[in-house]
């Protein structure tokens, strides 16, 4: 139970910091990019509420794999985002 708690504490952080990033940096993210990036998370939400549903009879290895997507998408937005900053900083 304590892993399960962990791993979508962990995939709550990686949301969180999603949204952040997104609201700051949102008129530079590439097209590509985001897409895959909404393809995890739209996939992560599938399998979040196949849980919730009781449609996984492996409910842990669902969870890692949630993460993963949701990890995924977090790199995507994350080095999306450095690399603007980077170009920004090289303007100035």
């Amino acid at each position: 139970m304590k892993a399960k708690v962990e791993t979508v504490e962990k995939m709550n952080v990686y949301a969180n910091e999603l949204v952040k990033m997104i609201v700051k940096d949102g008129q530079s993210l590439e097209d590509e990019k985001l897409r895959i990036a909404f393809e995890n998370v739209v996939r992560a939400m599938v399998d979040m509420t196949n849980i919730q549903l009781e449609r996984e009879n492996d409910t842990n290895n669902t969870l890692q794999t949630t993460l993963s997507r949701m990890k995924i998408a977090h790199n995507c937005i994350n080095t999306n985002a450095s690399s603007s900053n980077k170009i920004q900083n090289k303007r100035s």
